[in-house]
């Protein structure tokens, strides 16, 4: 059984936010309604996302406005409430959330609000928890950007436990999709990096279409979780869609001046 309304009361019950759970339910009665016969992809009632997301906002420390617009993230995008409704029932602050959360402002632009970071970190990690019954393409793509950009976006938010999370879930997800062809390539590639062997990496690399080797191997929880990527992220994004022919290399230099002597 899931993550339920009864399980996000506990979390502010115990942490001693009860008067939060007043408008927390609210916000839970109008997904609710709102989401209707809505399901999941797992066969699951659709609020049944919501409010596990709600509940990783909540238990990272969300503020009430985060946790409600948790509740509220998908009611615009995929139900018939307005932002109009929202602004009315819940005021500027949540509704404000939830209409930026709609419009992806986080992929667009750097984002400066800790709120609207964790409501997007706490949306992907439970797709992540729950990506199995989704099209093996779509496992793919959903792995890698989290890899590239939420594993990142957890580290500015100095969320480690989220980040780890994501990297274990996203590079199991991955594993999953290997073929014996694939995992072979994928051990070439670990043994390359240890070496710290730039050509050989680079060779593997282009062999297998832009870096999914790398990105699927145990290497990648080890770089993943280090402080201060920008560099090593900008590489890495290069080799994954193949618009650097010389960026796993570089990366592997990268690496190689990071590792501890």
């Amino acid at each position: 059984m899931g993550y339920t309304i009864g399980d996000l009361m506990g979390t502010l019950s115990e942490s001693g936010r009860h008067g939060d759970i007043l408008p927390v339910w609210n916000a839970y009665e109008l997904a609710k309604r709102a989401h209707g016969r809505q399901r999941r992809r797992d066969g699951n009632p659709y609020i049944s996302h919501p409010v596990a997301v709600a509940g990783i906002v909540a238990s990272h420390g969300g503020t009430l406005p985060a946790v409600c617009a948790a509740l509220l993230h998908d009611v615009i995008e995929d139900t018939d409430i307005t932002s109009r409704q929202l602004h009315a029932e819940f005021g500027s602050g949540i509704a404000g959330l939830v209409e930026d959360l709609t419009l992806g402002v986080v992929r667009t632009e750097a984002p400066d609000d800790p709120e609207l970071t964790l409501i997007t970190l706490a949306d992907r990690l439970h797709n992540l928890r729950t990506v199995r019954p989704l099209p093996a393409a779509s496992r793919r793509r959903s792995s890698l950007d989290t890899l590239v950009f939420h594993v990142p976006l957890a580290h500015s938010l100095q969320a480690p436990e989220i980040a780890a999370e994501m990297t274990e879930l996203a590079c199991a997800t991955l594993n999953t999709l290997d073929s014996p062809g694939v995992r072979e390539h994928r051990r070439r590639m670990i043994r390359a990096i240890r070496r710290a062997d730039p050509r050989s990496a680079a060779e593997v690399v282009a062999a297998f279409g832009g870096g999914a080797a790398l990105i699927s191997s145990g290497l990648v929880p080890e770089w993943a979780l280090v402080s201060g990527g920008a560099g090593a992220l900008a590489l890495l994004t290069a080799a994954l869609f193949s618009r650097d022919p010389r960026a796993a290399e570089r990366l592997v230099s990268l690496l190689r001046a990071r590792r501890p002597d």
